[in-house]
């Protein structure tokens, strides 16, 4: 940990890993992880404070505009002001494209590749920042519509018993909301797929990884719970751990988690299909035959994968196909 280095010669490589070294348990991998990139992970902390500190600050010039507070009586939480729970908040739509930057270094991070936090952090948010709005733009949409509706049919089940259909939907619907959403950052930043793609994959991985999702948001809920009932004479604590640590912590955390999902059910899948495509033409050039010839395998072939994966993102076959140089990698998926 070169913390006397946070903003020095944080560029140099370390020993690395041994490839024939065998593969640690996640969770002994995570921690270990977790202490050689500590200073790293300040770092990312501290660059996303910026638009952070930008958005509490548009959170409160939107609540002391003189605009009118509605106030909405709830069974569970008492009288809520609705002004401030859904209309405030919009602000904090501002942070997705950044919230990417936090989850491209987070996830070479998990895969246990270098970065550099502060030129990969500003070059991933600019190459993601348009998906990751938009999907700022449908989680706060979500947030809006399924946290009223499960604080309104909790009021209404008091009056009739059949409320509770809707409001378990609801429920329901806002978990997988948020289970979903420790999966999409870290698929923008790695796969070159439309945002509805990304929503039914994680969707996907929503239910497939229940329990590393739960496991994460018991996590997530405790760190809540122990700032809520910090004494207030430590409150420094927690504040300070918020602007060094928290959101590089909760990023990582997600990425650590996300990436070996994405890896077995989609990354994978497409260097099996690529390898059994290059197969059948090594095959197919040395006379065996099959129902196509050699050189009809090319990129209009059923057989090619559409997508490579190429400096760590599914990048479209065709996309590649139109650059007039490539890199070395991508010769070597293109070959």
């Amino acid at each position: 940990m070169a913390f006397f280095g946070l903003f020095g010669n944080y560029d140099k490589p370390g020993p690395g890993v041994s490839k024939d070294e065998p593969k640690k348990a996640a969770p002994i991998r995570f921690f270990e992880i977790l202490w050689r990139k500590l200073s790293k992970l300040v770092q990312l902390n501290l660059i996303f404070m910026i638009p952070f500190v930008v958005a509490v600050a548009l959170m409160v010039g939107l609540f002391l505009l003189p605009l009118p507070h509605f106030a909405f009586n709830t069974l569970l939480f008492g009288p809520l002001d609705l002004y401030a729970i859904y209309v405030v908040p919009a602000a904090l739509i501002l942070l997705s494209p950044f919230s990417s930057g936090m989850a491209y270094v987070t996830r070479n991070f998990a895969r246990e590749e270098h970065a550099f936090v502060w030129s990969d952090f500003w070059e991933a948010v600019r190459k993601n920042w348009k998906p990751a709005l938009l999907n700022g733009i449908a989680v706060y949409a979500a947030y809006v519509f399924l946290s009223f509706s499960v604080l309104f049919y909790s009021n209404q089940m008091n009056t009739n018993g059949l409320y509770i259909i809707p409001f378990a939907i609801c429920a329901i619907l806002l978990v997988l909301v948020l289970f979903s959403q420790y999966y999409v950052p870290v698929m923008i930043v790695t796969m070159d797929l439309k945002l509805r793609h990304i929503y039914r994959n994680a969707l996907i991985f929503a239910i497939l990884g229940l329990p590393r999702n739960i496991l994460i948001t018991v996590i997530l809920a405790a760190m809540v719970v122990g700032t809520l009932y910090c004494p207030g004479g430590f409150l420094a604590i927690p504040l300070l751990l918020l602007i060094v640590f928290v959101f590089s912590f909760v990023s990582y955390l997600c990425s650590f988690a996300a990436y070996p999902m994405l890896d077995k059910y989609l990354i994978q899948p497409y260097y099996k299909k690529e390898a059994e495509a290059a197969e059948k033409k090594a095959a197919a050039k040395e006379g065996e035959t099959f129902s196509f010839e050699a050189d009809e395998l090319d990129d209009t072939d059923e057989d090619a994968p559409k997508y490579v994966y190429v400096n760590g993102r599914l990048i479209e076959r065709s996309a590649l196909k139109e650059e007039s140089v490539f890199s070395d990698e991508t010769k070597e998926h293109l070959s």
